[in-house]
């Protein structure tokens, strides 16, 4: 005869299960969202257009355009209130400007835009996933996903092209 295996039954917590499926759309997923928007269509619409040396490319175009709308970001991403949006754009900048000027060298761009901060975006996603942080974390973190999601939406539309 065979026994039966009594498997204890776990229970799922429907609230740390809401927080992470808000975590992951509102730090992780939206900002990535808004950086592959940006930089595609800046790939798809102006780059063709304009075609000069002096223009951004489609990472420099998105994170200098989320810099200057990081208080509504802030606002849809972290907060309802303006309270500390100064806050949160000051870390949104803290990472930005310096990827920009990295955007604008050779071959090392790939390396230090993208690969390193993939993963240290990545990281800081598992990290930081459960926390209540300062705006200006959050900042750094939707830069990160800003900077992945308008390399991989320039490359989408690059190839649509």
């Amino acid at each position: 005869m065979e026994e039966e295996v009594n498997t204890p039954i776990v229970p799922i917590d429907t609230r740390t299960l809401v927080d992470d499926l808000k975590t992951g759309f509102f730090h992780i997923l939206g900002p990535a969202l808004f950086g592959a928007g940006l930089g595609g269509a800046w790939q798809h619409y102006a780059l063709p257009v304009i075609d000069s040396v002096f223009v951004p490319n489609p990472v420099q175009f998105a994170l200098l355009s989320m810099l200057l709308l990081s208080p509504l970001t802030y606002r849809l991403l972290v907060h309802s209130s303006f309270e500390r949006c100064l806050e949160y754009t000051f870390g949104f900048a803290l990472l930005s400007l310096p990827l920009c000027v990295v955007w604008l060298s050779g071959w090392g761009a790939l390396f230090c835009g993208m690969y390193a901060i993939l993963l240290a975006w990545a990281a800081l996603s598992m990290l930081w996933g459960r926390r209540q942080l300062p705006p200006f974390s959050y900042g750094i973190w939707h830069a990160m996903g800003v900077d992945l999601g308008a390399f991989a939406g320039a490359i989408v539309m690059f190839q649509i092209l």
